[in-house]
């Protein structure tokens, strides 16, 4: 009788211990398949990043030619100007007739013609009226009546420019130059890796033990806003950044307000919900974005060119005389 119920008592243990052993490889069955699916669904993910990077790199490409080629347009008038500036001073050097008089006003023609050619290439109103205020000092040097015209002439293309809005156009290209150098350095939260462990913790119930084993990762969060970010997307987030304050960059070189103003609303944006708040530098950059998104851009230039038009009439006459 005692056999039998040892008996009885081994049978049900051992049914018992093969009950357990079904469930755990049910549960570990079930946690491979969900880790599988997990990973099935980060490649996608990571598939679908790099995708976007380099979507977003060609476009960035292109406006970077696109700047490139305004700057090197840009850079090449200048030059032509410096060249023909040094030419007038040549042939004003080799003058052997004309006196002072008609080097004079070569010297004020040379400094209107620049302002025209200022004002039309980087539209600054304000610097373009300097060298017309040099300009007129220049003829008030010449002791003769007949520079009266060509003076008050310039007074006129003056007047033009100190009612036309006063942007600093190559000063707001430079300080959004400034906030690129700094994207970089903008911490942006990037995904850390769970610490592993190698022998199962004996102050929690094994079960516990056996979920923190598996690879599947439950991550909660308030918003919209994926965070922790994975390298990938950290980089992409800082490239669209980027890529925003460039293309205000170009906007701004080329006059279209409309641009400007969407380019800035974009940055701001990918700071507010990609960059940490607790940074003051992303703090920093979103308050030079505002001030800077307040200021209008777009405008209408004012035609100027009756001053040089006299100078050069007077040219004519004092070179016929």
């Amino acid at each position: 009788m005692t056999q039998d119920r040892l008996y009885s008592r081994q049978t049900g243990m051992t049914r018992w211990l093969v009950i357990v052993i079904l469930i755990l490889a049910g549960v570990i069955g079930a946690g491979g398949w969900l880790g599988w699916q997990e990973y099935q669904r980060l490649q996608a993910d990571k598939s679908d990043v790099v995708g976007q990077m380099e979507k977003l790199k060609s476009d960035m490409a292109a406006q970077r030619s696109e700047v490139q080629g305004a700057l090197a347009a840009f850079e090449k008038k200048q030059a032509e100007q410096a060249t023909q500036r040094i030419k007038d001073q040549a042939i004003l050097t080799d003058m052997k007739t004309g006196g002072q008089k008609l080097w004079l006003i070569n010297e004020a023609r040379a400094l209107a013609s620049l302002a025209s050619q200022r004002l039309l290439l980087t539209q600054d109103a304000m610097a373009a009226r300097r060298l017309l205020e040099a300009a007129d000092g220049v003829l008030a040097r010449i002791d003769d009546p007949s520079v009266l015209v060509a003076r008050q002439a310039l007074a006129v293309d003056m007047d033009k420019l100190s009612r036309a809005n006063k942007v600093d156009v190559q000063g707001m290209v430079l300080q959004l130059g400034a906030l690129r150098q700094t994207v970089a350095e903008l911490a942006v939260p990037v995904e850390e890796a769970p610490p592993e462990r190698d022998t199962p913790d004996v102050s929690q119930p094994w079960w516990k033990d056996v979920l923190d084993r598996m690879p599947v990762t439950v991550r909660h969060h308030d918003g919209r806003v994926p965070l922790p970010l994975s390298a990938e997307q950290a980089s992409l987030v800082r490239l669209t950044l980027d890529g925003s304050l460039q293309q205000a960059q170009l906007a701004l070189m080329q006059g279209r307000g409309e641009a400007y103003q969407q380019a800035l609303t974009n940055a701001d944006l990918t700071l507010k919900q990609w960059f940490r708040k607790d940074d003051p530098r992303a703090s920093h950059m979103r308050e030079v974005l505002s001030e800077m998104g307040g200021q209008q851009v777009a405008y209408v230039l004012p035609e100027i060119g009756a001053g040089l038009t006299a100078i050069e009439a007077l040219k004519r006459k004092e070179g016929d005389a």
